[in-house]
């Protein structure tokens, strides 16, 4: 019985693996290093013998020549060369298989590669494949370990070109409102062409319309963005109880005519010449119903042309023209709207001149589907549904032999590529076929993915790519050099309703495919420049990125489970391979979210983590997964380090668990937890240290070695550290006497810089240590000053806290006491950050500082309110400084980082702003002297233009670097816990660089010391390098020109590339930042306004100057016009009156009204509207009664004499005469009747005619039309 080893300790299985590994080997070659490899080969081309070092490449020649059947075809003396070198690179390999260590060495695998297949490869090439291939680090390389690399290399970079291909349409159609009430028979495209007597070496399909035809007879022209022009009817004869179907349609271009067939077996041609439809001719004397129709115009000479049609019988016909242009096709029509009869009996007879028409009988035993014309074979193709006939070439003159093609039940659609000289065709067997014209015993290529019968078939030979579609409405794009389908859409996305497609279209010049049922729609690729595309460089956000600087590679892996690998030096992706964790349901994979990536110590792998708590090993430059781990409970992993073969894991799981590389889960160990709530990130500091922080705020620091937790550090609970002796957090007012210590050491640091300013050779003593009390006294005063404004905003009780949360805050969670705070008090600020946001996020070790310092801060931290952390490690320690590094109030810093160096601190929080901070001097116990900090200084300016923007002077440094003034506005009201101590820790270090790099949430920043690049990661699915002065790369994705460390910053230039969403919503600093503090925009606008706007000024201004002048010369003349020196001033100038001018005379015609060329007017003044008063009305109404009672007929009025006229002919005859009736006497007459029968005094002085009496009779009336009116 056989033993049950594993493949590595079994020999024989060992040998095996080799045996099968030979036999799938064909060289291919690397196109990133240029390097052969071996590549898996079809069963076709494999072979069982293996290659020798003893055979010589004649021999080989003759062995390849005599064992192929197509010796010129299969010959290839480049591949059995490589073959002769794999051969011997194997050879090598199993040579090194006999010794005591298996496989070669570093400087083995140099010489042999030498030897072999790269000898035009440097040492460094060479060693970097060495690396890639040893994943594991044992130093040595064995032959099943470097074709394993090489094939999976091959498949992952196949794989990842298929996924970067450009898809040819979009996924969804793009529906077209029409008049069709019925099937659609024909989609065309009419291209538009001006001089037709000019030859054309192609046609502009970016200058047309399209033209669509329904079965009732509706014809629509359209734009090229299918938008509706206008409509036609082509019936001839609508008075028919019944009207024919149209069949079929071709556009005659080259005399811009269109030829409709219909199932009454003609022809009609309609001219379309000035936006017209009409009627030319009319081909009549067809035998059957015409199923189909195609149109060629030679474009050298559009006299010739040739029309094509086939029919139910299976017949096909021709009509060649000569003399297209003369006359028209068929000669000369008499009238404008006339048309001319032809019969085509007689055409084929030769009786019309420049038409000759020929048929060819019964070529087919079915419908004829599709018919066309190849002029390069100068051939009519034609096909159908039968099995004998299917696909049929023959002369159009029948000087040639035809050519029949068959396939089994027949063909239905067909094309041909002139570049290639192919015909592609589709049937009912559900294969798209490939034929070369002159074989047609068997078809070159076959193409399977169709599931139904193939009715539509087009070739897009610009992109080398066959359009297929079937019944089901699927959409199949295949690729000619490939053979592989690039795009599929299924029939359920292309909502057409329940019809199949009966037409479609396809436009070249633009790439739209028009698809038609009794519906329209359309299949439209936007193309867009370069400087337009927003380059993304993965699909879903992204999650964190890692910088290798092995390799110069950067690793990124997005949310959607798919790790790329980058080349810093161009941008290019290397590798990328997807689905790397996944869970099965249904049978189905799903992608599992990664949440923690790494490296392992030497940067040879790429260790991740995903949410269902799965951890694996890859060899990130082929894709191969080398280990997998699953950690208790399936919970999310957040935290990942790799060192002296050991794999630390943590996350929601509150333990960090520990694997060996390289073994298998039952070695798995845990540590002690403790941790009260889910641990969000860890990190490492050598020797053996390790860091995890929790939900909670809870900063544990780990013995690497031992698992023993050193310390607990928690802003929340104390500033000082607490350990498994001592659980009690320091309060604030066991801090009071280091607050006071530290104050007095930040004075005499203070004073020591401000001493070392002095020139201490050319003054005395005593004058320097008057000068030094005074700085000192002066620093005190400052510090005292700046202490007592945050004590009182940060530090105080009473301090008013805003937060979104302070209204929701449910005061029965805690238990009130007589003497409780309220909810918008400083306890409920505390307790609600303490709850929700005390998480830690992030964390960093600066490894280059000591960490045995009390007063020197080597862990930075970061948390979702915004706050960044400084703690020293030290039992004394804790934390030393806090400050806030959002943008604004409210947003969180989800990503830091740091030089090697430990100069610089890079933010960036949730708004998408990175910031960079100069921490030289922050929290660290050595101080920059003042000459040091001048020379640190100004190298900043020299390096961040933001030191310029945020008006910052260059010639005179600050006595620190560290401030306590607040950023960013508005942080007051949003102080650190009270337990934090903000009147020791609180101060900011100097900002040297702000400005936006992302749309979104960043998620990881990673700094290239190398290049000195800044490379950051966000949610808007893109990974983008900046300078450390802030200068923008480029974005992962798109190609730059390949970079060489150490990289110098450009100059400035007006056209630098920024990212277009940051021109679109970047702030004014962010553009100045991103344009090196320079406004090019502005510049170019002040350029143009004086180009364009100087010459108008100039223009207004001496226009002003001129009417200026003519005024004053027409003051002064009218000045001396208005004097007299004799007279004096009682002289006053005659006033003459002047005539009009003569106006033009009049041009009168006897149907027209008199009208003039010109007429002299001024502009009227406007009439400001008002309503009339009451006592206005009150007199109107009196005038009109007061007429009345006198018998005055008040005027009408005044109506324009042509409007009377014209009234009164509009009137004429329909004035008919009302019947005679008896009128009642008016209100106003009763009121004067009544009024003649009264009494009046007859001693009065008035008579009823006087006012007065006219007056009275007024007032009566009016108050008695009132009262009736009331009732």
């Amino acid at each position: 019985m056989e033993s049950v080893l594993p493949p590595e300790l079994n020999p024989k299985r060992r040998r095996e693996s080799r045996f099968y590994a030979r036999q799938s080997i064909v060289p291919h070659t690397n196109s990133k290093s240029g390097l052969k490899l071996p590549r898996i080969q079809s069963a076709k081309g494999s072979s069982s013998r293996r290659l020798t070092a003893d055979d010589s490449a004649y021999s080989l020649l003759e062995k390849s020549k005599k064992n192929s059947k197509h010796s010129r075809e299969d010959f290839n003396p480049d591949k059995i060369a490589a073959e002769i070198k794999y051969a011997r690179l194997q050879e090598i390999f199993e040579k090194a298989d006999t010794d005591q260590e298996p496989g070669l060495e570093p400087h083995e695998f140099r010489a042999a590669i030498k030897k072999t297949v790269g000898g035009h490869l440097t040492d460094n090439e060479i060693e970097t494949l060495f690396m890639k291939v040893d994943a594991n680090c044992d130093g040595v390389v064995d032959w099943e370990e470097y074709v394993t690399y090489n094939l999976m290399e091959y498949q992952e970079k196949n794989q990842m070109i298929e996924m970067m291909r450009e898809k040819p349409f979009p996924t969804e159609t793009r529906d077209v409102p029409s008049r069709h009430r019925d099937i659609i028979v024909r989609v065309a495209l009419l291209p538009s062409i001006q001089k037709r007597t000019v030859p054309l070496a192609k046609l502009d399909y970016s200058n047309g319309r399209y033209v669509t035809l329904s079965k009732e007879g509706t014809l629509i022209f359209w734009t090229l963005k299918m938008k509706r022009i206008r409509s036609f009817n082509t019936h001839s004869s609508l008075d028919r109880a019944t009207q024919p179907w149209l069949t079929d349609m071709a556009c005659m271009y080259n005399v811009n005519m269109l030829a409709v067939t219909s199932t009454d077996r003609d022809i009609i041609i309609f001219d379309l010449q000035a936006n017209k439809f009409i009627k030319r001719y009319h081909i009549v004397g067809i035998e059957n119903c015409i199923t189909t129709m195609y149109f060629w115009a030679n474009l050298r000479d559009m006299n010739y042309a040739v029309l094509l049609w086939g029919d139910t019988d299976g017949n096909t016909f021709a009509i060649k023209f000569d003399s297209s242009l003369r006359g028209g096709p068929f000669g000369a029509v008499g009238s404008k709207d006339a048309y001319k009869k032809v019969n085509l009996p007689e055409v084929v007879r030769g009786f019309f001149i420049g038409a000759k028409a020929y048929k060819f009988s019964r070529v087919h035993d079915d419908w004829v589907s599709q018919i066309g014309y190849i002029p390069e074979l100068d051939c009519v193709v034609s096909c159908c549904q039968s099995t004998n006939n299917s696909l049929y070439l023959a002369d159009i003159e029948k000087k040639k032999i035809s050519t029949v093609f068959k396939v089994s039940k027949g063909i239905l659609s067909f094309d041909y590529c002139q570049y290639n000289n192919i015909i592609v065709t589709g049937g009912m067997d559900y294969l798209v076929r490939v034929w070369n014209p002159y074989v047609n015993s068997k078809a070159i290529v076959v193409l399977k993915g169709h599931s139904k019968p193939i009715t539509h078939i087009i070739i897009n030979s610009s992109k080398n790519q066959i359009i297929s579609i079937d019944k089901g409405k699927s959409i199949r794009v295949f690729d000619m050099k490939d053979q592989t389908c690039i795009q599929q859409l299924s029939g359920r996305v292309i909502k057409l309703g329940p019809f199949p497609i009966s037409t479609v279209c396809f436009n070249p010049g633009t790439q739209t495919l028009v698809l038609g049922t009794n519906q329209l729609a359309f299949l439209e690729k936007h193309f867009e420049e370069e400087n337009t595309i927003e380059v993304t460089s993965h699909n879903k956000p992204i999650f964190a990125a890692l910088y290798n600087k092995t390799f110069r590679f950067v690793v990124s892996a997005c949310y959607d489970s798919v790790v790329s690998v980058w080349d810093v030096r161009n941008g290019e992706k290397v590798m990328q391979f997807i689905n790397a964790h996944t869970h099965t349901e249904g049978g189905v994979d799903i992608p599992v979210e990664i949440s923690a990536i790494t490296f392992d110590g030497p940067e040879r792998r790429l260790i991740t983590g995903a949410r269902d708590g799965s951890v694996k090993v890859w060899n990130f430059n082929n894709g191969a997964c080398l280990q997998t781990f699953n950690t208790p409970g399936g919970l999310d992993v957040t935290g990942l380090v790799s060192t002296r073969h050991r794999i630390y894991v943590t996350g929601w799981s509150r333990t960090v668990h520990i694997y060996l590389d390289g073994g298998g889960e039952e070695y798995r160990k845990e540590w002690k937890a403790k941790h009260n709530e889910d641990i969000i990130c860890m990190s490492y500091m050598g020797p053996n240290i390790i860091a995890t922080g929790s939900y909670d705020g809870d900063i544990v620091i780990w013995s690497r070695d031992t698992g023993q937790a050193y310390c607990t550090l928690n802003a929340f609970k104390g500033t000082k550290p607490s350990t498994e002796n001592n659980t009690k957090f320091k309060s604030m007012k066991d801090e009071e006497d280091e607050r006071r210590y530290s104050l007095i050491e930040e004075d005499v640091m203070a004073l020591d810089d401000a001493a070392g300013k002095m020139k201490s050779s050319k003054r005395s003593s005593l004058k320097g240590i008057r000068v030094g009390v005074g700085l000192l006294s002066k620093v005190r005063e400052t510090n005292s000053r700046n202490g007592s404004r945050l004590s009182k905003q940060f530090c105080r009780m009473e301090t008013p806290c805003e937060h979104p949360l302070m209204p929701l805050f449910d005061e029965q969670v805690y238990t009130p006491t007589p003497t409780s705070e309220q909810p918008s008090s400083r306890h409920g600020y505390d307790e609600i950050c303490k709850n929700y946001e005390a998480s830690v996020e992030k964390m960093i070790f600066l490894e280059n500082r000591d960490n045995l310092d009390k007063q020197t801060a080597v862990l930075f931290t970061s948390g979702a309110e915004g706050w960044v952390r400084a703690w020293s490690m030290h039992h004394e320690g804790g934390l030393l400084g806090q400050f806030n590094a959002s943008h604004k109030v409210g947003e969180g810093v989800h990503a830091i980082a740091s030089d090697s160096e430990n100069k610089y601190l890079f933010t960036a929080d949730t708004a998408g702003y990175l910031k960079t901070w100069d921490i030289t001097e922050y929290c660290i116990r050595e101080k920059h002297t003042s000459s040091k900090r001048a020379t640190r200084w100004k190298e900043l300016f020299e390096i961040f233009m933001f030191m310029l923007v945020d008006g910052h002077d260059s010639r005179e440094p600050p006595l620190s670097f560290n401030t306590k003034d607040p950023r960013p506005d508005g942080i007051l009201n949003r102080p650190p816990p009270l337990n934090s101590n903000p009147r020791r820790t609180i101060q900011w270090p100097l900002l040297v660089n702000s400005f936006k790099v992302h749309t979104k949430v960043v998620n990881s920043i990673v700094f290239i010391d190398e290049f000195k690049f800044v490379c950051t990661c966000s949610a808007d699915c893109s990974i983008r390098l900046w300078t450390l002065g802030g200068q923008y790369i480029g974005t992962f994705g798109e190609r730059w020109d390949p970079i060489k460390p150490p990289y110098k910053p450009k100059k400035f230039d007006e056209d630098a590339r920024i990212p277009r969403d940051l021109k679109r919503i970047g702030s004014a600093r962010t553009l100045k930042v991103l344009n090196q503090s320079k406004a090019p925009k502005w510049k170019n606008l002040l350029a143009k306004m004086k180009k364009v706007g100087i010459p108008r000024v100039e223009t207004q201004v001496e226009q002003e100057a001129v009417q200026e002048e003519v005024q004053f010369q027409d003051d002064l003349m009218e000045k001396k016009l208005n004097s007299s020196a004799i007279l004096g001033q009682s002289y006053k100038r005659k006033i003459r009156h002047k005539l009009p001018p003569s106006l033009p005379k009049m041009i009168e015609t006897s149907v027209s009204m008199a009208v003039f060329h010109s007429m002299p007017f001024v502009e009227l003044a406007p009439v400001d509207q008002y309503s009339l008063s009451d006592d206005m009305k009150i007199r109107k109404y009196g005038a009109n009664l007061r007429d009345k009672f006198r018998g005055v007929k008040r005027k009408d009025t005044v109506v324009p004499a042509i409007a009377m006229a014209v009234k009164k002919i509009a009137n004429r005859g329909t004035k008919v005469p009302s019947a005679r009736y008896h009128v009642k006497p008016s209100r106003v007459k009763k009121l004067y009747q009544q009024m003649q029968g009264k009494s009046f005094d007859p001693d009065a002085k008035f008579s009823i005619d006087s006012p007065v009496m006219s007056d009275t009779k007024l007032e009566q009336s009016k108050y008695s039309l009132v009262s009736d009116a009331s009732y």
